[in-house]
């Protein structure tokens, strides 16, 4: 019998108090940073976004900021 029940992404409500993110200044808001998102079956996945396109995110977990290790891009030579 299948389960007919579905995992939702966290509302803004349940992460209050939870969200360790990093702010961005108003004057860095469409500088680009280390998105992480967490999967409601398990799993993480890191890319780059601004910290606006990252909470709007469906499975947003946290905003990282910029210059971290976690993302990073292949620079072709």
């Amino acid at each position: 019998m299948a389960d007919s029940r579905q995992e939702l992404p966290p509302t803004l409500g349940d992460l209050k108090g939870q969200d360790k993110s990093v702010r961005q200044p108003p004057d860095r808001k469409d500088k680009k940073g280390c998105c992480k998102i967490k999967y409601p079956a398990g799993g993480y996945d890191f890319f780059l976004a601004t910290e606006e396109d990252c909470r709007a995110s469906l499975y947003f977990d946290r905003f990282l900021g910029e210059n971290n290790t976690l993302c990073f891009r292949w620079e072709g030579e």
